[in-house]
Parts: C-alpha cells; structure tokens; sequence
C-alpha cells in the first residue's frame, strides 16, 4: 500500500506545479480580457496574417497556464471567425508541445520515480498506456480537466510525446471548433466572456461531452484495473 507522506515529500515541487497551474488562468484570462476591452477596435482591423505574433504568444500562455485554449478559441472565433481555424490548430500544437516538455522539467522525473516503487500503481499505469490514444483523447475532449495541469500529469506517467500531440489535438478539436462558433455568435467582447457558458446550446454540449468524456475515462480505467488484477492472480 502506497505511503501517502514520503509520496508527498517527494514530489511536492510536482504538487505544488499542479495547484500554480490550477490558479493561474483565471488571474491571467482576467488581464487578457481587460486588454482585448481596451484594443478591441485596433484588433478588428488586423488581418489573419497580422495575428501570427499573437497566436506564437498565445501558445506560449496556454502551454504555461495562463490562459486556457478555450478562452483563445473564443476570442479568435470572435475577431476572425472561421478564419481562426486556419491558426488555433498550430499554436494549440505547439502548446501542447511546450506544456509537454514543461511538464517533464517541472516534475524532473520524481513522479514517475515515486510510482516505480508501488509495484500495483506501476502495474496499473503501464496497462493504462496500452490505451494511451483514447485516454489522450477522452483527458483533452473532457471540459473539467484542465489543459495545463494535464500537461504536468501525463508526461509524468510516460504517455509518449507524438500520442500526447496527435491524439490530444483530435480529442480538444471538438471544444474548439464549439467555441470558435461561439466567439462567432458574439455581439461583443464583453457579451463574449461573460455569457459564453450560458445559453442553452452551450449548456448541452457541455453535458455531451462531459458524460462521453467522464463515459470514455472510466471505461479505460477499469479495463486497465482489470488487466492489473487478472496479471496479479495469475
């Protein structure tokens, strides 16, 4: 059975990552929305081209925590419409990529390390990676997992780097192709950020997704503990 303290100690920079990265968006998406109030006019006026700069920033954000993809799908759906999906795929890539790697400097391996030692837990995750393209895509397709803390968790159980790209990027394409209509739908900025969430087409896809995802994880799960417990009574 697993020691709760020494797992603690050990991997408390991990732990401390993951509760940063849980905060973060919120303070940050705060300030972006302020800024995007005040430069609405000014970013009205910029063309597709002119918004490479602020998608190479805004994978930068997202792969650090301090904005969620579904904020930066919103606002692009809003001031290029359907144009957006020309750059989202590329900065949520290299994204991805960054908080891919963040995620392996942050954690340095302890994680990984502290689970070895659990002979069960180790059992449990190499079975889980036998699944590892529908567990991508179920974690990026949830909307209650958060990108950036995802981005910690997964490279520290060893879930390779091109399924961690590839099938995260067709399991979040759902929600930002979602959202990047909704920032369509918008009559503006401040209707945007604040009622994105609230009518009932937004609601229900919330809930689709929701119970696909919640459906698909804990499908995976206990397919991977029974895979576990059959190899421990052979």
């Amino acid at each position: 059975m697993m020691k709760i303290r020494p797992f603690l100690s050990k991997n408390i920079k991990s732990l401390l990552g993951l509760g940063l990265l849980s905060s973060m968006p919120l303070i940050f998406s705060s300030v972006a929305a302020a800024l995007l109030f005040r430069h609405e006019a000014f970013l009205h006026e910029l063309t597709v081209f002119q918004w490479l700069p602020l998608y190479l920033l805004s994978a930068f954000t997202m792969a650090l925590a301090m904005t969620p993809s579904t904020f930066i799908a919103l606002v692009s759906g809003y001031f290029l419409g359907w144009s957006a999906t020309a750059m989202m795929p590329g900065a949520y890539l290299l994204a991805s990529a960054l908080g891919y790697k963040a995620g392996q400097l942050l954690d340095g391996g302890q994680l990984q390390n502290s689970l070895q030692k659990q002979e069960k837990v180790q059992r449990f995750l190499d079975d889980l990676r036998l699944r590892e393209w529908p567990l991508m895509i179920m974690v990026r397709l949830s909307p209650v997992l958060p990108f950036s803390v995802m981005n910690l968790l997964l490279p520290a159980i060893n879930v390779k780097f091109s399924t961690f790209l590839v099938a995260g990027f067709f399991g979040m394409l759902p929600r930002t192709l979602f959202s990047i209509w909704l920032g369509i739908q918008a009559k503006g900025i401040m209707n945007l950020l604040q009622s994105s969430g609230d009518n009932r087409t937004s609601a229900a896809f919330l809930i689709i997704i929701t119970v696909l995802s919640v459906t698909g994880l804990f499908w995976i799960v206990q397919k991977a503990a029974q895979r576990t417990l059959s190899a421990k009574n052979q």
